[in-house]
């Protein structure tokens, strides 16, 4: 397994308190990486030592490759216009030895959809395209590996699903370690994660393996044709303990019930909960089940 970045035992300390402690973690050639806690739990820290902008008090790290880094908050000047701004940084990476190949910056702001916005003030752009214009600036100098910190905070509906668009377009060509306290995000671009809490590595690995090992909520819905009291206590009786609780109502447009169950713990209890409601009793229409978000998940895993 070739790697692009490996971190060893990296801790950070601050008057009065940890900020990282003994941080290990590894992330493939050709990944996209996500690194995932609540907010505080030490993701920005950690990049910003691999990124080189603040020194570890403790531990090592190697990077295999240019870095290319976006910080959660742009480092753009809002009164400069797209092109100036893409052309005044890559300047900045440029050198008599080391001279940007014809026509980088029009393929940069092709690739990131900046095209169009080129000649306008980045201070007048909405916080969507300030994000392209932030990870244009990351990959201005055709670096092997990218640094996203919260890439889509604070944005809407559109501008993530657009930035999760672009991320995956990247990949063709960069290994990208991106942060985010969202398990959506993550769950729908990377192969492997890594948890951080308090300062702490909690688990890193394949994604599936990890959501599938860890004691997550469980959500799930079902449709019924008839559902009472008597069988909810019955259910819960039947799963106890693992169901942890069950609530039900009817639905008079649709002439039948809709049953939401939360299930803890490693079990899964898909099966039997189906084989349960599909009783003819009960009469089973639909199922759906939903993993519990990522703030549940670190809460349960702190008990």
């Amino acid at each position: 397994m070739e790697l692009a970045i490996k971190i060893e035992n990296l801790s950070k300390d601050y008057p009065g308190r940890h900020a990282l402690t003994n941080v290990s973690f590894s992330v493939k050639k050709g990944s996209i990486h996500g690194f995932l806690g609540p907010n505080g739990a030490g993701k920005s820290t950690t990049m910003k030592i691999i990124s080189g902008l603040i020194p570890a008090s403790s531990g090592n790290f190697e990077i295999f490759g240019k870095v290319g880094f976006l910080p959660e908050h742009p480092p753009v000047y809002p009164n400069m216009n797209v092109r100036d701004y893409l052309k005044f940084i890559l300047a900045i990476y440029s050198s008599e030895k080391s001279l940007p190949a014809a026509g980088t910056l029009e393929r940069v702001m092709e690739k990131t959809g900046l095209s169009d916005v080129k000649d306008r003030l980045i201070g007048n752009l909405s916080k969507g395209y300030q994000q392209r214009v932030g990870i244009a600036q990351a990959i201005i100098h055709s670096p092997e590996i990218i640094i996203l910190d919260e890439p889509t905070v604070g944005l809407d509906p559109v501008a993530i699903a657009e930035i999760r668009a672009l991320i995956l377009e990247l990949k063709k060509d960069h290994t990208i370690l991106f942060s985010s306290h969202q398990l959506h995000d993550v769950e729908l671009l990377c192969s492997d994660i890594t948890l951080i809490n308090h300062g702490e590595i909690v688990v890193s690995g394949k994604l599936e393996e990890i959501l599938s090992s860890l004691k997550t909520n469980m959500s799930s819905k079902a449709r019924v044709l008839n559902f009472n009291e008597q069988k909810s206590q019955e259910m819960l009786a039947t799963f106890s303990p693992d169901l942890e609780s069950i609530s039900y109502e009817a639905d008079p447009e649709q002439k039948n019930y809709l049953v939401s169950m939360v299930t803890k713990g490693k079990k899964d209890l898909r099966t039997e909960l189906t084989k349960f409601l599909a009783h003819f009793e009960i009469g089973l229409l639909e199922f759906i089940t939903e993993r519990g978000d990522l703030e549940d998940l670190f809460k349960r895993m702190e008990k």
